[in-house]
């Protein structure tokens, strides 16, 4: 198997590690609620085992980095075009040491939100829905790809209070709303990329 397909998969790992830090750590505090709660506040002092969601975010980041590299190469290997190949790639890698930087430093630090590097994982499907738009067998992925795009977008407007929807009793579905529109675009992506260059390998 070729690098590039290798380091694409590695894309697979990033929502496993996500969601199941998100619920492993939660099992460990009785009466944490997904519904009113933020994700971050496993990782804070309040939290019984907040060693849990920390490591597991770190891990998350880094894999995400390499991930990055992965869907690079892949959607490069694909005919991606190559700016906005690396536009999203980008975007993905910040997002990535976002994520390390919000396991090392659990909220309240001013550190926690890694410089806000993580807003731009919100253009990285949009960048390599561009990058792939009108690419043999890629035209499923660019939907998808838009679509978490519209889906984060949105839900990240909703988060930053417009409407006024998101309140203290709600917050915790709005983050997960949001998570779903964050992560599981990038499982697809590693799947499709790398069977995508194990088929032109194959050729």
């Amino acid at each position: 198997m070729r690098r590039e397909a290798q380091l694409a998969r590695l894309a697979f790992a990033v929502p496993l590690l996500y969601f199941g830090t998100l619920f492993a750590a939660a099992a460990t505090w009785p009466g944490y609620s997904h519904v009113t709660q933020y994700a971050s506040e496993l990782g804070s002092a309040a939290a019984p085992r907040p060693e849990i969601f920390n490591n597991g975010i770190i891990a998350m980041g880094v894999v995400c980095v390499f991930a990055a590299a992965g869907l690079f190469l892949a959607a490069i290997r694909a005919g991606g075009r190559p700016v906005w190949t690396a536009l999203g790639a980008l975007c993905i890698g910040l997002f990535g040491i976002s994520m390390v930087m919000g396991g090392m430093f659990p909220m309240p630090n001013p550190l926690h939100g890694g410089f806000g590097l993580g807003f731009a994982q919100v253009f990285a499907p949009l960048f390599l829905a561009l990058a792939l738009r009108g690419r043999e067998r890629m035209g499923a992925l660019v939907a998808t790809l838009l679509a978490s795009f519209v889906f984060m977008a949105a839900t990240i407007t909703v988060m930053m209070g417009v409407g006024h929807l998101v309140t203290r009793a709600n917050v915790g579905l709005w983050q997960r709303a949001n998570a779903l529109a964050m992560f599981p675009w990038m499982a697809v992506a590693g799947f499709v990329l790398s069977r995508r260059v194990e088929e032109l390998d194959g050729r």
